[in-house]
């Protein structure tokens, strides 16, 4: 019997391996089905993934980590040699990852993916000679599940779609470093695992309106800096747009402009590490985002997508020696550059100009509201002289440290550090030791909640060089690896998202123990006695301070502060330098 089981589930894995029946089948899409109409629902695509793993050696899904939804993250692998995704890391192709339905309201990847990988599969395999496909074919699957046809007010198709918020009504394009949903937890150990050299998410825009029905981001070029830098901005950008000219969908950079007439001119997307594209810079992986456009009928937009999916598959096959030559290239430079910028500016000197195809617009009386609004003429389309501002300039710069060390406990931040590939060495004996600190002096808190925080901006500290006593336990995080820009930019506290940025070291903002007055008044007192140099200090702030002049409280606070009851950790980031 136990064999005869064994046998029974043996067979349920058997693929297909006849050809004459593969070839006659057309595994037809949702979208074919309805004439362009609909997408795939979550439970039907994936059961269409799974009948392409059933009869094709070269294509495999599997489940990789959790989401929110409680469902388990899908992945497909496609390769020529039939790899599965835990052997793929490392290869001399070119690994391509596709995400799709991080917005489940703009599906148009769900579908692109699933009718060109089929065709590839059977038609189209010269694709896989230098390229490794990996597709997540619902990274949101609570919103994919949540489907509805109307949330979605300016889209034009499809019928039906999934709802931008995940199961914790999270936007997940706003999740990929603070990794508050399982989704981004799992996206974050996916990336590790494979170590992609292209990144691909897709998406549908809101705006402007214009003729093009795509439109695309990359990973910011004068942010990814250095080798890549150079080679995404001169090679691979061009190469895209004129393969998407071939194919008869021009396409520019995405038309970042929203509630207001599209004029003269308009400029790069800043890509903070929150965004996807972000991330991939720290992870040293060219990013791209499609934004198709959402007036464009569905069809439309889902041949866009399918057609700029199948530009940069052919783009990596063509170029894989030199897309491996720059990532590694670019490794060595970031473990061994010595600083890196952690905030940015638009750089308004640096502009490129080109015809932009758009509509005639005006404004006329809001039948709504009486005032003055926006619209655009479909009937006239135009022509005219576009500026766009393509680069990005450092305005915080800061020195890498030999290591930094984090006092154990701060577990959301060793966790999130762990699934980004950085290693944490626990200290093996208590030890004291002379090092950077940073008391924060200063942050501004939103008074709105987005994407359940409410963010620090506009921090400020002091950093002071002191003795301090580690315990067995607490971490340091060696510098000089391809990780330490990401290791940078979430440990330095004013990097607009670091984990103090982003709330995770909160409890240092609070003070845990305080004073009696009547019982503090004696020992400050003899403080200042005894302290000539904070005397004077305490006297010259009376002076130049009248407030604190007249506030009996804030000046027994002031010498409190300046006292050794004071707790160390209060304001303190428990993230320290060691130059």
């Amino acid at each position: 019997m136990k064999k005869l089981v064994l046998l029974l589930v043996i067979s349920s894995f058997v693929r297909c391996t006849d050809p004459t029946i593969i070839n006659t089948k057309e595994y037809l899409t949702i979208f074919e089905t309805s004439d362009g109409k609909q997408s795939a629902p979550y439970f039907k695509g994936i059961a269409w993934w799974k009948e392409l793993d059933q009869d094709f050696a070269e294509l495999h899904i599997t489940e990789f980590g959790m989401t929110d939804a409680g469902y388990p993250l899908h992945i497909v692998t496609i390769c020529q040699n039939g790899l599965t995704l835990d052997k793929i890391k490392g290869s001399n192709k070119s690994i391509i990852l596709i995400n799709n339905a991080i917005h489940p309201g703009e599906p148009d990847g769900v579908d692109a993916s699933m009718l060109l990988f089929r065709d590839i599969l059977k038609t189209k395999k010269e694709l896989l000679d230098s390229c490794i496909l990996v597709c997540i074919p619902y990274y949101n699957i609570g919103g994919a599940i949540n489907r509805n046809s109307h949330s979605r007010a300016n889209q034009n198709g499809p019928e039906e779609y999934g709802f931008r918020g995940n199961a914790q009504n999270l936007d997940l394009n706003r999740d990929f470093v603070k990794c508050d949903s399982k989704n981004a937890e799992s996206f974050a150990q996916l990336l590790q695992y494979i170590d992609p050299d292209f990144y691909i998410e897709t998406h549908v825009s809101n705006g402007a309106d214009y003729q093009y029905t795509i439109t695309y981001l990359s990973t910011q070029p004068t942010k990814l800096g250095y080798a890549m830098g150079t080679y995404l901005a001169d090679e691979i950008i061009p190469s895209l747009e004129a393969k998407m000219k071939d194919k008869k969908q021009e396409m520019v950079p995405y038309v970042n402009v929203h509630g207001d007439a599209l004029y003269s001119s308009y400029t790069t997307f800043y890509d903070s590490p929150k965004y996807s594209s972000g991330l991939t810079t720290l992870h040293n992986i060219y990013g791209f985002i499609t934004e198709t456009h959402m007036l464009k009928p569905f069809d439309k937009r889902v041949q866009a997508t399918y057609q700029y999916l199948e530009s940069s598959i052919e783009f990596c096959n063509e170029n894989t020696a030199a897309i491996k030559n720059s990532r590694g290239e670019q490794k060595r430079l970031i473990s061994g550059t010595s600083n890196y910028a952690i905030d940015w500016n638009l750089d308004s000197a640096k502009s490129n100009v080109f015809a932009f195809n758009g509509y005639e617009y005006g404004y006329k009386p809001s039948e709504v509201t009486g005032e003055q609004r926006l619209y655009y003429d479909r009937s006239k389309p135009k022509t005219w002289k576009m500026y766009f501002y393509y680069a990005m300039k450092p305005t915080v710069i800061r020195e890498k440290p030999k290591a930094y060390f984090l006092r154990k406990g701060f577990t959301d931040v060793e966790d999130r550090l762990t699934w980004n590939g950085v290693i944490l060495e626990s200290l093996k004996n208590d030890t004291t030791i002379e090092i950077i600190s940073y008391r924060i002096s200063n942050y501004e808190t939103g008074q709105s909640a987005y994407e359940k925080h409410y963010g620090h901006y506009n921090t400020t500290y002091i950093r002071d060089t002191i003795k301090w006593q580690f315990r067995k336990g607490d971490f340091r995080i060696n510098l000089g690896t391809d990780k330490d820009r990401f290791v940078v930019e979430m440990l330095e506290p004013d990097a607009p998202d670091s984990y103090f940025n982003w709330n995770f070291f909160d409890a240092i903002l609070q003070q845990k123990e305080w004073y009696s007055g009547y019982v503090f008044e004696d020992v400050a007192a003899q403080l200042l006695r005894t302290n000539p140099n904070l005397k004077a200090e305490f006297e010259d702030k009376k002076k130049s301070d009248e407030g604190f002049a007249n506030n009996p409280r804030s000046q027994l606070t002031w010498v409190y502060h300046h006292s050794e009851n004071y707790e160390k950790e209060h304001m303190r980031l428990p993230v320290f330098r060691l130059e």
